[in-house]
């Protein structure tokens, strides 16, 4: 959500508060006996919620408990009913079942034999508290009437085995007969404490008032409302004087609180949004816009800090591109000049230790240029428009790497464990990334060169593991590819793949290592998955 709009939503939202808490004010002060009803009658009805909330929270821990016995799972045996009927003997409960994964009654506790067989066998699915609890959720129900006449609540906890849900543990709480209501009964005459469910009164003390005032709230372990009542009786003639005054506050208070909301939108948050969109500007790499920051000095001083932010990269990034294409423009204009001397070197040579010499240099120039062309992937890197968040088949796209490395090195073996498909973002320079290292391995693993590529996920991302049988890398080079040390001009690294292969990784919002192993090098690159669904 944009800040204006939070702001303003948090701006109308004490609006609101604030002419509640006023409306509030102006019913406490009917009487000067009222002057701190409502704040009685508030901190009753929370104090009375808080009671209720731990007495029931305790009782559901009591339920949570017991399902943990590893008896309860047990069905249809002694040892079951054993513990069923202790948990109906060690707590408030008045009764207690057991209900199996299918919803068929397995035991129950607090009843006569007779009505203990009329039930058990009996289906229960269509019980809300019984589903719910085979769902996996601990449930307090609803107060419903039982065949006594009374009202019960029944909290209900999945009983488990192995992990696996076997059952329901059902405890029922006798309303009528529970000691839930009991200090409530100590309030004053003045006060009434009513506790309503779903329009059902389970508990009033509250029915003496012909008319009263009062506050509810709502616990938060089930739905029942705690409402507390103050006698309308007490409330006297002074209520005029106090609307003046009510209002008068009101009015005072609104606009202040309107005035304040208006001098900060205008000092800060438009400034913000105007922050946001030259952050925005900046990393689609438009330096120059005209969003102009005034006001305090800080903002002045942020918009001068953005300006030079933009001015220096704009700077650099047009020498890179610049430097970037001379050198390979040049590079490759001079090189095909020195391979066309090579060539003659070549055929004029008169002995083998000259040819073999061209042949050197070719070889050399061969791998500047194919350097120089991986280069140009650099422009491609820093370019934030271009679009490679495409859903894509890693899986598939490991395959084809494969065969194109296998096609171009015949001595190269590479072996692929992972899922028939896992999704990533990815694009084209993904691919470049996978073939840069299955040509590592080829280029540095002779004579017989191995890779071993598996991937492994969760529910979140994946991780991509390639492996080889070369002669390793150093620890200090590895740890300046992946940015865990810095480079120095005695420490640095001399290929630009892996370099390339880490920026393309980041690019994907992805991580890459190089952990020590004893044989070989290792490179895991972990990626995020794609909010598609994989394929099958």
């Amino acid at each position: 959500m944009k800040i204006k709009y939070r702001f303003l939503l948090v701006f109308v939202l004490v609006t609101v508060i604030t002419a509640g808490v006023l409306v509030a004010a102006f019913s406490s002060y009917q009487t000067d006996v009222r002057d701190d009803v409502d704040t009685t009658l508030e901190r009753d009805a929370q104090t009375a919620a808080t009671v209720l909330d731990d007495r029931l929270d305790r009782q559901t821990q009591t339920v949570n408990v017991a399902a943990a016995n590893p008896n309860l799972a047990a069905h249809s045996t002694d040892s079951q009913q054993a513990a069923l009927q202790s948990v109906v003997d060690s707590s408030a409960f008045t009764g207690a079942s057991v209900v199996d994964s299918d919803g068929e009654m397995q035991a129950i506790a607090g009843v006569d034999s007779e009505a203990r067989e009329s039930v058990v066998g009996q289906s229960f699915t269509d019980r809300e508290y019984v589903q719910y609890a085979l769902e996996g959720q601990t449930h307090i129900s609803d107060p419903f009437e039982a065949d006594t006449g009374n009202q019960i609540v029944v909290i209900s906890a999945p009983i488990r085995e192995d992990g696996e849900i076997v059952g329901s543990l059902n405890a029922a709480l006798q309303l009528d007969e529970t000691t839930l209501f009991v200090p409530f009964g100590d309030t004053s005459s003045a006060v009434g404490v009513t506790v309503d469910s779903d329009g059902t009164t389970l508990y009033s003390t509250a029915e003496r008032f012909e008319e009263s005032v009062s506050y509810n709230t709502t616990l938060s372990s089930t739905d029942w409302i705690v409402t507390t009542h103050y006698d309308a009786a007490a409330i006297n003639d002074d209520i005029r004087q106090i609307a003046v005054l009510q209002l008068l506050v009101s009015v005072l208070l609104i606009g202040a609180i309107s005035g304040f909301g208006i001098w900060i939108y205008q000092t800060d948050i438009r400034h913000t949004e105007r922050l946001h969109r030259r952050i925005d500007n900046i990393e689609a790499r438009t330096y120059d816009d005209d969003i102009e920051f005034s006001g305090a000095t800080e903002w002045q001083a942020i918009g001068n800090a953005l300006d030079r932010l933009s001015t220096t990269l704009a700077r650099r990034e047009q020498m890179l591109l610049v430097l970037n294409r001379f050198l390979r423009h040049n590079l490759r204009n001079e090189l095909n000049v020195a391979v066309g001397y090579a060539d003659e070197i070549r055929r004029e040579a008169q002995t083998p230790a000259a040819t073999q010499s061209a042949d050197r240099v070719d070889a050399a120039i061969a791998r500047v240029l194919s350097t120089a062309d991986r280069v140009r992937l650099t422009e491609q890197l820093i370019d934030p428009t271009v679009l490679e968040g495409q859903s894509i088949d890693l899986m598939a796209l490991l395959r084809e790497q494969i065969d194109e490395a296998t096609g171009e090195h015949s001595e190269l073996s590479v072996t692929l464990d992972g899922p028939d498909s896992v999704r990533v973002q990815g694009g084209q320079t993904l691919g470049f990334a996978i073939g840069e290292l299955l040509s590592n391995v080829a280029a540095h693993s002779k004579p017989t060169p191995v890779a071993q590529i598996s991937v492994s996920t969760t529910a979140d991302s994946l991780t991509l593991q390639i492996a080889d049988n070369g002669p390793g890398m150093h620890p200090e080079e590895a740890a300046i590819i992946t940015g865990n040390r810095e480079i120095t001009p005695l420490q640095h690294s001399s290929g630009l793949g892996l370099w390339l292969v880490n920026w393309i990784v980041r690019r994907h919002d992805g991580h890459l290592s190089i952990p020590d192993t004893e044989n070989g090098t290792t490179v895991v690159i972990t990626l995020p998955r794609s909010d598609e669904m994989d394929g099958l």
